[in-house]
């Protein structure tokens, strides 16, 4: 079986946009294409990532990493993940996923959080361009911004 998920970009554009990412983005293709390759959000990402060169993959790591370091900025003032400027910079991520890679309301936004907690590759890339103990934190201004914008959980979390 062919993986649905490619990018344009040459090795050596894919070590330079990707940094060390470049080294594993095979192997997590697979495992993407594994874990969500019927998925609507997989399908639509695979037809968005087909088509950005070197230049979007520039902006999709500028705008990221303006999140990145507002989130570190907001902790490192002692902000808490509940307060308008936590919930803005969540609002900021879940837009940037949608603008980039596929749409992403509150309901998928809150799930996909448990991976920032739960699966140590998720929190080591968030913590690493960020700070310690960003997952964590991220993942309640997620569910902060989420109810403010109408959601409620299904469960007790």
């Amino acid at each position: 079986m062919t993986r649905r998920i490619q990018s344009p970009l040459s090795d050596a554009e894919k070590q330079e946009v990707w940094g060390d990412f470049a080294d594993q983005a095979e192997a997590s293709f697979d495992e993407v294409e594994r874990r969500w390759g019927d998925s609507p959000a997989y399908a639509e990402s695979a037809r968005r990532v087909a088509r950005y060169g070197k230049a979007e993959w520039q902006r999709i790591n500028a705008d990221g990493a303006v999140i990145n370091t507002r989130i570190a900025e907001l902790m490192d003032a002692g902000v808490g993940p509940d307060s308008e400027d936590a919930m803005d910079v969540a609002e900021a991520q879940r837009l940037h996923v949608s603008r980039w890679f596929y749409p992403m309301d509150h309901e998928f936004h809150v799930a996909k959080s448990v991976l920032y907690v739960q699966d140590p590759r998720f929190r080591e890339g968030l913590e690493e361009s960020t700070r310690p103990g960003a997952a964590g934190w991220l993942q309640l201004a997620i569910k902060a911004n989420a109810c403010r914008a109408g959601w409620a959980p299904r469960t007790a979390e």
